[in-house]
């Protein structure tokens, strides 16, 4: 057993979600909740990957060396792969804003039926289908089961709409 830097890295990734795990303790439920289900199997895996490393255990290499499984340059112009780049961030900051400015459940419904519609081309029925769904799971789930509160975005605020 050597004590290598992948070791030292994921020796720490343990010590943090160990902590995140303490910390939330004594909390109420409600709050205690993310940290938990999130923490409990992140120590687990910690554990693990420490095991792995501290045995010196390395993945088996790809036969083109590739570190990872997905590159620009392989197939895809890398102009292509830019644009593409760019449109999938220009949705998630849409989002985002979306998200401040009528708050996270107006934002899930447009967001999801404007990026079936408009980026993937669906059809009305497909779109407005998943959108349904999506927004029923995300009720059903967030606002009857964990009552989580979601403050109202920036323009009802200023609109005195609170």
């Amino acid at each position: 057993m050597k004590i290598r830097p992948p070791a030292i890295f994921s020796i720490c990734a343990l010590i943090f979600f160990i902590v995140w795990v303490y910390v939330a303790q004594d909390w109420r439920l409600q709050a205690r909740l993310y940290p938990w289900a999130i923490g409990f199997p992140m120590v687990v895996f910690a554990i693990i990957q420490v095991i792995l490393d501290l045995r010196g255990y390395k993945a088996e290499q790809t036969s083109d060396g590739a570190p990872v499984d997905f590159q620009f340059t392989k197939d895809i112009d890398p102009a292509l792969a830019k644009k593409r780049a760019i449109v999938m961030l220009s949705w998630f900051f849409g989002f985002l804003l979306g998200v401040w400015l009528v708050g996270f459940p107006i934002s899930i419904v447009t967001m999801m039926f404007t990026y079936l519609k408009i980026q993937s081309k669906e059809s009305w029925g497909l779109s407005i289908g998943l959108t349904a769904i999506a927004y029923a799971f995300f009720w059903a789930l967030f606002v009857k089961l964990l009552t989580l509160p979601f403050p109202e975005g920036r323009i009802f605020a200023w609109l005195g709409w609170e």
